[in-house]
Formats: structure tokens, sequence, C-alpha cells
């Protein structure tokens, strides 16, 4: 990796966005897709997790997915950084009423991905997992599901989370849903959103959007993580 420093003068000279995260979807996957739906160049950038200590310090808020303007600003907030993409790439909508909803699939996805990070935690892994599964199918977590199916019902139409055109809010769906089952959270059902038609019926529109298709063709990481999000079309 490199410093923060060097990556604003190296940016300067490129003229091209850089983002920065770890070799797996995650909370990165949204960005990805952005720039790959709105055709813009970026750089990928992967950090590797042994450089994590080192690179740390010198990020702004002491956390990843980064991104690098190609003017060497730098942007450290995730919804911060998917908001702005979102403008550069038509993804956000003008509508302030809109971009309130879109806002609140943003929040409600962490907030998911919070319930089940804390389900379970300090356990060992097979009481983890049942406090998993409890959080997922009638705890906390199962509330926040139904919550955003509910939504999707109200405010999205054709396979879109927020009224009838894709925005950032269908991308942190099908990332944050992707990830959840997975595989890579122990306890998760892979089978957990079977019971959200709405919900899948945005990760299907995400998944066989044609960029998003050519997105994972191009996926050379070795981690399968991210066969599982190359898959979702066809499962659904």
């Amino acid at each position: 990796f490199t410093s923060i420093s060097t990556a604003q003068a190296t940016m300067a000279e490129s003229k091209k966005y850089k983002l920065t995260y770890f070799d797996m979807p995650a909370r990165a996957e949204p960005h990805r897709l952005a720039f790959w739906i709105g055709k813009i160049d970026f750089e990928d950038e992967r950090v590797e997790f042994k450089d994590w200590p080192k690179l740390k310090p010198t990020t702004p808020f002491g956390s990843l997915p980064l991104l690098t303007l190609p003017d060497g600003d730098i942007g450290n907030q995730g919804r911060a950084m998917a908001r702005f993409i979102g403008k550069k790439t038509g993804l956000y909508p003008d509508d302030a009423v809109q971009a309130m909803h879109v806002d609140e699939i943003l929040d409600t996805c962490e907030d998911l991905q919070s319930a089940v990070n804390s389900a379970g935690k300090g356990l060992e892994k097979a009481e983890k997992e049942k406090k998993r599964v409890e959080a997922v199918t009638t705890g906390k977590g199962a509330l926040i599901l139904k919550s955003i199916e509910a939504f999707i019902k109200k405010h999205g139409k054709e396979g879109h989370a927020v009224g009838e055109k894709l925005t950032i809010a269908d991308l942190y769906l099908f990332s944050f849903m992707t990830m959840a089952v997975s595989g890579f959270f122990d306890g998760i059902p892979k089978d957990l959103l079977k019971d959200y038609p709405s919900i899948q019926a945005v990760r299907k529109t995400v998944a066989t959007h044609p960029s998003v298709v050519e997105r994972y063709k191009a996926e050379k990481s070795a981690n399968p993580v991210f066969k599982v999000f190359a898959a979702v079309g066809a499962s659904l």
C-alpha cells in the first residue's frame, strides 16, 4: 500500500479516482459498482490485512474504504463517498425527498450490519452462530429486514428500492444483503432472504445490470466471496 501523502501526489498526476479497501466486496462494493455503472475509470486498490495497522493512522478517520480524488483530496466515510460517487454517476436523486429515502436505505443497511456483527460477539463459535441466527430470524436483524421489505414496497418500483430508477440505495442493498448471505458471517443462513421478495427483486436488478455482469467477469481476486456476488443474477 502507499501512504496517504504519496497517494495524493500520485493521484494529482494520474487524474483518476482511487478506491482503497480490502480484497473483498463488503463496504466498498457499492462504490465499485457505481464506478462501473457510471463508466468512470478508477483504480481499485486492495489492501492486505497485514498492512492495515500501518495504513490506518494515515487515514482521516482510521477506516476503510478510502476515496482519493483526482486532485488528491480524500474521502473517508463510506456513505458520504457513496453519495458523492452517486452524484457523479447519476445514481443519486436530485429530488430532495427521493434523496432522503435513498439515504434511509444506506443508513439502515449499516444498522443491519451492526446488528449482525454485534450478535454473539465475544462468544465461542457455536454460541455466536446461535445468537446470529436468532438476530436475523427473530431478533433485531429480522425487524430491520422486515422494515426494509416494507419500505421497498412503499417507495420502490419494478425492482428498485426508491422510485423506478437505479440508485446507490439499490447498490447498497445488493452489496450488504449479498455479503450477509455469502457465508462470510458464521451462522447466517444462506437462504435468509427467501421470504423477502422485494429485497430479492432489488438484488436481481443490480446483479443483472450489464455493467455489473461485466464487473464480475473482470474480477481477478481469488477471494471466493466475489464468486458469490457474481452468481446472484443466475440464482434469482
